[in-house]
């Protein structure tokens, strides 16, 4: 059995958009950030957001031996062993 985590689509994020202009209390000003479960939230810089192709690979839990479902860039996609067809994605690149 695979396990999976669901990936936001693009139309989701829109609507996620959309929804966060009614807020009265988001303005043009408002910080963006990502809580990764440490104490601080990180920042996400202006250029972060970047479109290019990733490819699903699978990984086995050495315990369990259940497989976990990730994806990869592309050019990372030989050394993660990944498989299937190459497919356009809108990446969040926060690397400092």
């Amino acid at each position: 059995m695979d396990n999976r985590v669901e990936v936001m689509t693009f139309s989701q994020l829109k609507k996620l958009v959309e929804e966060l202009e009614t807020n009265n209390s988001i303005h043009d000003n408002t910080k963006v950030f990502i809580d990764t479960g440490w104490d601080s939230v990180q920042e996400v810089e202006p250029n972060a957001f970047h479109v290019e192709e990733v490819v699903e690979f699978k990984v086995q839990d050495e315990l369990t031996k259940d497989f976990y479902v990730g994806y990869t860039l592309t050019e990372k996609a030989e050394r993660m062993q990944a498989q299937g067809q190459a497919e356009t994605a809108v990446i969040i690149r926060n690397l400092y």
